[in-house]
C-alpha cells in the first residue's frame, strides 16, 4: 500500500505588508513560532505598500500577507502592481472588513488566495500560509506538465469526476451542519464563487460535490476500503481514535485525499503531529464559519483534482 511521502524542509521568503507596525510584528513573530510546517521563513516586513513594491523589484517572494485597508494604497491596487511583478507569488489578505461583496472584489482583481479576518486564530494563519504554498507548489508542477503535454499534443485536462467530501464526526449534530454548508447551491455564497473561478479549471468543471459522512473513525476507514475521496474533513476529539490519528491512517489508504482537521480545543503537540504526520492541509477551529470551510474544502478539492491530472501527464512520459 502507497504511504503518502515525507515532504522536505524548504526555506521561503515572505513578504508582510501592514500600516499598522504591530500588526507586521505581530506576523512575523506568530510565524516564526511552533508549530512550523515544513517550511523556515524569511520575512521581509513593511509599513508603506510603495516600499513593499519596491522590495519586491529586487526579491522574488513565495507568498504575500497584505493588509486590505492602507491609508497610501489600498490593499486590491497593492496586490494588482504585484501580481503583475510576481504572478507566482500566493497572496493572502489580512483585514477586518467583512463585507463578501468587497472581498470577492478583491478576488476578481488581486486574485488572493485567502481572506484572513483579524483578529485571527492563533493557527489559522499560519494553516492558511502553509496551504497556500502548498498549493503553489502543485499549480507550479501543473503548469510545466500542461507545457510538456501541449508541446506533445497531449489533452491538458482529463474528464473530471465528481468531488467527493467525507465528513467524520461522533456528534451528529456537527455532521448535519457541516454537510448542509457544503451542499450545493454554493453559489449563493459570492466569496466563494470568485475563489471557485480563480482556483482554475479543475474546480470550474466539477459540477457537483458529493458529501459522505461517517459517524466514527472506524467507519470512515471501512469506507476508505471502498470509496476514493477527494477531500477528508475530521473532528480531533472523537471517543475510539483521535482525528490526527484518524488522518494519519486514511493518509496511507488515500495519500492523495485532501486531509483537514477541525477542533474547538487542541493542545500544541496534537497540532505538530497533524501537521508533520497526519501532513493535514487545513486546519479550522470550532466554531467554523462557513466560509472559511468552503474555501478550505473548495481549494483542497482543487489541490486533488490537480495532483490527479499531475500523474497522469506525468504518466504520459513514462
Amino acid at each position: 500500500m502507497e504511504k503518502p511521502k515525507m515532504k522536505e524542509f524548504t526555506e521561503r521568503r515572505l513578504l508582510v505588508v501592514d500600516d499598522e507596525p504591530n500588526i507586521v510584528n505581530a506576523v512575523r513573530r506568530e510565524l516564526h513560532m511552533p508549530p512550523f510546517d515544513f517550511s523556515a521563513y524569511t520575512i521581509d516586513g513593511y509599513t508603506d505598500p510603495v516600499l513593499a513594491l519596491q522590495r519586491a523589484s529586487e526579491v522574488t517572494y513565495d507568498a504575500v500577507i497584505s493588509d486590505y485597508r492602507m491609508p497610501t494604497m489600498d490593499g486590491i491596487t497593492f496586490l494588482r502592481e504585484l501580481t503583475r511583478m510576481q504572478p507566482d507569488c500566493m497572496r493572502l489578505v489580512l483585514s477586518g472588513q467583512s463585507d463578501l461583496e468587497t472581498l470577492a472584489r478583491l478576488v476578481n482583481e488581486s486574485r488572493i488566495y485567502r481572506f484572513i479576518a483579524k483578529p485571527w486564530n492563533t493557527y489559522y494563519l499560519k494553516a492558511a500560509l502553509a496551504q497556500s504554498l502548498d498549493y503553489g507548489e502543485v499549480l507550479r508542477e501543473n503548469r510545466q506538465l500542461v507545457g510538456l503535454a501541449t508541446a506533445r499534443g497531449l489533452s491538458p485536462v482529463a474528464g473530471m469526476e465528481p468531488g467527493r467530501v467525507l465528513i467524520v464526526d461522533d456528534d451528529r449534530a456537527v455532521v448535519s451542519s457541516l454537510s448542509r454548508a457544503l451542499r450545493p447551491p454554493l453559489d449563493n455564497d459570492s466569496l466563494f464563487v470568485a475563489i471557485r473561478d480563480e482556483a482554475g479549471p479543475w474546480v470550474a468543471m466539477v459540477g457537483e460535490v458529493r458529501i459522505h459522512v461517517a459517524h466514527s473513525a472506524a467507519e470512515a476507514l471501512r469506507m476508505a476500503e471502498t470509496t476514493n475521496f477527494s477531500c477528508i474533513v475530521s473532528d480531533f476529539r472523537m471517543p475510539e481514535m483521535n482525528g490526527v490519528e484518524l488522518l494519519k491512517r486514511f493518509a496511507a489508504r488515500q495519500p492523495d485525499c485532501t486531509r483537514i482537521l477541525i477542533s474547538g480545543q487542541i493542545e500544541h503537540d496534537d497540532l505538530l503531529l497533524a501537521i508533520n504526520q497526519a501532513h493535514i492541509f487545513a486546519f479550522l477551529d470550532k466554531p467554523w464559519t462557513d466560509h472559511d470551510l468552503k474555501t478550505s474544502v473548495l481549494l483542497g478539492l482543487a489541490r486533488h483534482s490537480i495532483l490527479l491530472e499531475n500523474q497522469r501527464l506525468a504518466g504520459a512520459y513514462e
